[in-house]
């Protein structure tokens, strides 16, 4: 028996050690905060925007290679700040004053739009079987689907349940089928990727299959996997992954500022059970996180950019539970589900300055806000008997 464990934990590593690299993704259409003032503008590689944009002030003719009193100076830079609003900070490492510009906060750092939750309550099919004895499989299900956020930032997650009874014929004996899956999205820059899925399956009946498995995955490639017979309990499974990345142009003052957004988090998994000729019942819980890892680049250039912040994108676990037992002629089922999550908290920020002769601006645009979301809830705790099921 210990060679046999022994094997399987071999696999599993093999599995994880030969798993695909992150996606990486483009969202190749640029979000232009201000089209009026700054339109969207390719540069030719490497054009050096340092000294050569035009101030916005009147005070003064901005020119190259003009020269400029301290007095008028000190007029450019305070009708600069008055035309911005913006305060006026000292860069400590050359002493040069800078102009620091919150350019927008645009409307999809902190705006949710998305569907609202899909949710099927417990329902048994075959309902025409009323007052008669059923002679083909019947099933009890719920699934709850909700998602958080916009198509900027977003998140979101799937539980599915059931139980389904096939009743015996004259060549098969009855059987018992229980099934547990969750599912945890992750969106950014317009793309929504299935983070995790974790499955669990079983199946008993007299004289046939009394197992299941249970598999894992992650950015829908399998990286575990666990066959389920008898009372089970494998070692639950907890890892660290890298999902994907996307990367996005936005017009921050007048750089065009490619932010890419890295999804690194981990998954989670863990099933427990029995299954035998009367009995199908398990518990499998499948889990996620994820946070944003930005940065900026560029293709011009300028005196620095960037994105500071942190987001956290979700970490949620969905459980599902699943009992169908077959003791009498009429099954008696269970269902279960639970959530705890939380979604979309933190910032980011994506910045560019630029010098400006004797002093420097940089514009702010803010591209993520949300408070969070936190919730623990009980989703379905339901039970019955398929009465119309014989023995």
């Amino acid at each position: 028996m210990m060679k046999a464990v022994s094997r399987a934990f071999a696999l599993v590593a093999l599995t994880v050690s030969t798993a695909a690299s992150a996606q990486d993704y483009q969202d190749t259409t640029p979000y232009v905060v201000d089209s009026a003032k700054y339109p969207y503008t390719i540069y030719p590689s490497n054009t050096q925007l340092n000294n050569k944009i035009p101030w916005e002030t009147q005070i003064l003719p901005f020119s190259e290679t003009g020269s400029y009193t301290a007095p008028e100076q000190d007029a450019v830079v305070t009708d600069e700040a008055r035309l911005l609003n913006a305060p006026v900070l000292l860069d400590i490492n050359d002493g040069m004053r800078n102009v620091n510009y919150l350019q927008a906060t645009i409307p999809e750092a902190n705006t949710p739009n998305v569907p609202p939750p899909t949710e099927t309550q417990p329902t048994q099919t075959a309902a025409g079987l009323i007052g008669k004895m059923a002679t083909t499989p019947v099933s009890v299900y719920y699934q709850r689907t909700e998602k958080f956020g916009n198509t900027m930032f977003g998140a979101g997650y799937n539980v599915n349940t059931s139980v389904t009874a096939t009743p015996a014929n004259g060549a098969l004996a009855k059987k018992e089928e229980a099934l547990g899956e969750g599912r945890i999205y992750g969106t950014a820059f317009n793309y929504e990727r299935e983070l995790v899925r974790g499955r669990a399956y079983v199946c008993g009946q007299q004289g046939g299959c009394n197992s299941g498995t249970a598999a894992l995955y992650a950015m829908g490639s399998q990286i575990w996997s666990a066959n389920l017979a008898g009372s089970f309990a494998p070692a639950p499974i907890n890892w660290s992954r890298t999902f994907f990345s996307v990367s996005k142009t936005f017009m921050v003052g007048p750089v065009p500022l490619t932010v890419r957004a890295l999804l690194t988090g981990g998954v989670r998994m863990g099933v427990s059970g029995q299954v035998n000729p009367a009995l199908a019942a398990i518990t499998a819980y499948a889990g996620g996180w994820a946070n944003v890892v930005a940065s900026a680049a560029v293709n011009v250039a300028v005196a620095s950019i960037g994105v500071v912040g942190s987001l956290s994108l979700i970490n949620a676990t969905v459980q599902a539970a699943a009992s169908l037992g077959w003791t009498l002629c009429s099954p008696s089922w269970s269902l279960k589900a639970d959530l705890s999550l939380s979604a979309l908290s933190g910032s980011l920020q994506a910045f560019a300055k630029v010098n400006f002769l004797f002093f420097k601006k940089t514009w702010n645009v803010t591209i993520a806000s949300w408070s969070g979301i936190s919730r623990y809830v009980n989703l379905v705790n339901r039970s019955g008997v398929m009465s119309s099921l014989g023995c």
